[in-house]
């Protein structure tokens, strides 16, 4: 283990005994209490609202037997939470799988496959990609669908009908639709795109559908492109170590409560995106539309370029899956209700 994720562990250990002295509460014991980690705050709303749906789910279906104490990206970076989950720091973990697609891209490749959640488990896919994450010491109890992605630009799309010639600001995960968009991925933090829209140093930004409000993106890009495009993921896993403690009765429940959680967390998710559009055009930022072979395209764009990087990062694990959902008719084309 590097000397840096130790310390993060360190220092994530100390805050949760913190918190919980703070409260006036005595350490959980195992099966009653899980340290929940997840890489957004307070101003992430739409992940926020997802995790507390999360949160009522397993509380809910266990009757009380578990509860969750949810720690944030202000104890563990967003992007180096993957070791601390996976070595016992914490024992939940509800995340989108390209935070830590540094030590594991097979999560990310769901973002690939259709959202209807029967297909996903009875294909085998689902079991095959929970073998992949217990390799890694993290048991899946949720591969749920999220909402997608769209770019917010400074100017309407032009005569090609697509991102030609723009600066986009993107992560990894965009980077091949940019590209076969015609526009130039740009690596920025998040903190620098307001700045960047607004000095003209970017033309435009690759966003999710949901939690946009808050970056009052309308003040700096006068647009929004349609059609969205892709699909996120609604990770939820536990630490295999914690998860082989429980009791049969109790590992049930917590199986029971990730299959609700796939089939109700969308609705809370989409709920807020559509919110959050109206409130978009409220403020003045109005709907340019890509051009047919792009609007057409666009899905498949991106999922090839999820499948180009996972198949660089992940070798042959990562290529048999991706055949898997090829072979298997899986492939995400669309939302299907």
């Amino acid at each position: 283990m590097s000397q840096r994720i130790s310390k993060i562990i360190r220092r994530a250990t100390v805050a949760w005994m913190a918190a919980a002295l703070a409260a006036g509460t005595a350490l959980p014991s195992q099966a009653e209490t899980l340290k929940f980690l997840l890489p957004w705050g307070a101003t992430s709303e739409g992940n926020m609202v997802v995790a507390q749906c999360l949160m009522n789910i397993i509380e809910e279906t266990t009757a009380g037997e578990i509860k969750l104490q949810k720690f944030d990206n202000s104890v563990v970076p967003p992007f180096e939470q993957f070791e601390p989950v996976a070595s016992g720091v914490f024992d939940l973990h509800y995340t989108n799988p390209a935070y830590h697609s540094g030590n594991t891209v097979i999560g990310q490749l769901m973002d690939t496959v259709t959202p209807n959640m029967e297909k996903r488990h009875e294909s085998g896919l689902w079991d095959m990609v929970d073998e992949a994450y217990q390799t890694r010491n993290l048991k899946v109890l949720a591969l749920g669908a999220s909402t997608g992605f769209q770019f917010f630009l400074r100017n309407q799309i032009g005569e090609a009908g697509s991102l030609e010639g723009l600066k986009i600001r993107s992560n990894p995960a965009y980077d091949g639709t940019i590209r076969k968009l015609g526009g130039a991925p740009i690596q920025l933090p998040i903190t620098e795109v307001y700045t960047s829209l607004q000095k003209g140093l970017i033309d435009g930004t690759a966003f999710p559908a949901h939690g946009v409000a808050s970056s009052k993106m309308w003040e700096v890009a006068d647009y929004m492109a349609r059609p969205m495009f892709g699909q996120g993921t609604t990770l939820v896993a536990m630490n295999l170590d914690k998860w082989n403690g429980l009791s049969l009765e109790i590992q049930a429940k917590m199986l029971e409560a990730g299959t609700r959680f796939e089939n109700e967390c969308y609705g809370a998710v989409a709920e807020v995106a559509t919110r959050d559009e109206d409130m978009m055009k409220e403020n003045g930022m109005e709907i340019t539309e890509f051009g047919t072979e792009a609007a057409s395209n666009i899905n498949q764009y991106y999922n090839e370029g999820i499948w180009e990087r996972a198949e660089k990062n992940g070798g042959d694990e990562a290529k048999e899956i991706i055949s898997f959902i090829k072979d298997n008719g899986l492939v995400y084309a669309g939302r299907e209700d």
